[in-house]
């Protein structure tokens, strides 16, 4: 908001309080009074200035608490009248809480300072209406209420789409494609972080990936048997309604939630439809750090639409780690995260039976969005790329120079890992 004659005067005013006092308002006041009056003058004055529009201040004192249970709590100074600070809901709307979204816990406002009449300096009397308040808001998403009985219930009664029959003949290998840490919803900036990436650049790299590699699959002359899709993995870049992961770390966003969820089932919807042209599918979800409750519904919601499907699989487990063995192979998947220290030794125990009578075994890791390879214990451990652009974070740490692919692996049933297709973005 722009300010008036008065206010510019405040602003260039400087010495003590007791003179400024007396010489605008013609009033001799102790010096304790007079510092407080001219603090909130002034105080008054900065926070008019930092009103956008007519009514919501941006306030550089502000002070935001995240909780694990979603909950948040904001401390910020408002300017307000008398019935807005009687009002709750027009607070939250000021704090720029929807209220529909937003179920209030708690509010508790203190006043900063009280009224004074004024004169501006073309003499006329103002008596102002609103006043200073320190307001300290908690608020909880009333999307945290949805729970997966409820998501699970609302699947089923939607009406079954019409998926189109295939039939599939035998084949000699399993085709693994495991597009980790796409981070869908993702901003960067190409002259901050030498890239640029947004909703629209995510899905033309993610359909360009899915498609150079089943061209590639088909020009080998491969016949697949079955195809594994893991799902999960960071697919989303936020879990929440304010665009934050699932711990609450305030991310780099595109779009809003709704949109965010709506383009990734499209888009994972649309890779099970392409790669069960070539086999039957199977999906695993594989929690991430990034995505742990969007990921899980979007993979009800993938069950609920491919329900009648005979040739796609969806395993919803709510187990942190996922396994499939095909013939002498056995494959393991894991963000690699919070297990990174123990995943040496969880196959074995997880998986005891596979681990004992398969020959090939490894361990597909995300998370840390570069190549690596290790071999313990007769366990491959296979750090897996990102398809994503680097973005702010990544490149303030540091984090930077790994090739940008996705790789996609061919098991022979009884030789092993035969081929790595390496499906390499192409600069813009």
């Amino acid at each position: 908001m722009p300010l008036d004659k008065f206010d510019s005067m405040v602003r260039r005013e400087s010495g003590f309080a007791q003179d400024i006092i007396k010489k605008i308002y013609g009033k001799n006041l102790s010096q304790n009074n007079a510092r407080k009056y001219w603090s909130g003058i002034r105080m008054h004055v900065a926070y008019k200035e930092g009103l956008v529009g007519e009514d919501r201040p941006v306030s550089e004192m502000e002070e935001v608490v995240f909780k694990t249970d979603g909950s948040r709590t904001t401390t910020r100074m408002l300017l307000l009248s008398e019935e807005d600070n009687q009002n709750p809901t027009r607070i939250m709307e000021l704090m720029g809480y929807d209220p529909i979204q937003w179920e209030l816990i708690s509010c508790k406002s203190r006043r900063n300072y009280w009224d004074t009449t004024t004169k501006d300096i073309d003499g006329n009397a103002h008596k102002s209406t609103n006043h200073a308040f320190m307001v300290t808001l908690t608020v909880k998403p009333i999307q945290n209420k949805i729970t997966t009985d409820i998501v699970r219930e609302t699947l089923a009664n939607i009406a079954k789409p019409k998926i189109e029959k295939i039939q599939h003949k035998p084949g000699d290998y399993m085709l693994e494609l495991p597009i980790m840490d796409f981070h869908l919803g993702l901003l960067a900036w190409d002259d901050e972080t030498g890239e640029s990436y947004d909703l629209k650049i995510a899905e033309n790299i993610y359909k360009n990936t899915i498609l150079d590699i089943i061209s590639r699959v088909k020009a080998y002359g491969l016949k697949i048997d079955k195809v594994v899709f893991p799902i999960g993995q960071d697919f989303f870049n936020s879990d929440t309604t304010n665009n934050t992961t699932t711990r609450g770390t305030i991310l780099d966003s595109d779009t809003r939630w709704p949109k965010l969820y709506q383009k990734g089932v499209e888009l994972l919807t649309w890779a099970i439809e392409q790669l069960r042209q070539l086999a039957p599918v199977v999906t695993l979800r594989v929690p991430g750090n990034h995505d742990k409750m969007l990921s899980y519904c979007a993979i009800e919601t993938l069950r609920a639409y491919f329900r009648d499907t005979e040739d796609v699989c969806v395993d919803v487990s709510p187990k942190p780690r996922a396994y499939i063995r095909y013939y002498d192979n056995l494959i393991g998947f894991s963000h690699g995260e919070n297990d990174s220290k123990r995943i040496k030794g969880l196959m074995q125990i997880e998986a005891p039976r596979d681990w004992g009578e398969t020959k090939f075994r490894e361990f597909h890791l995300g998370h840390l969005h570069k190549e690596d390879l290790t071999e313990d214990g007769g366990i491959i451990f296979r750090r897996i790329s990102s398809i994503k652009a680097t973005d702010a974070w990544e490149q303030e740490m540091g984090f930077v120079g790994a090739i940008h692919k996705a790789q996609a692996f061919v098991w022979d049933k009884h030789k092993g890992l035969s081929l790595i297709i390496n499906s390499v973005v192409k600069e813009a």
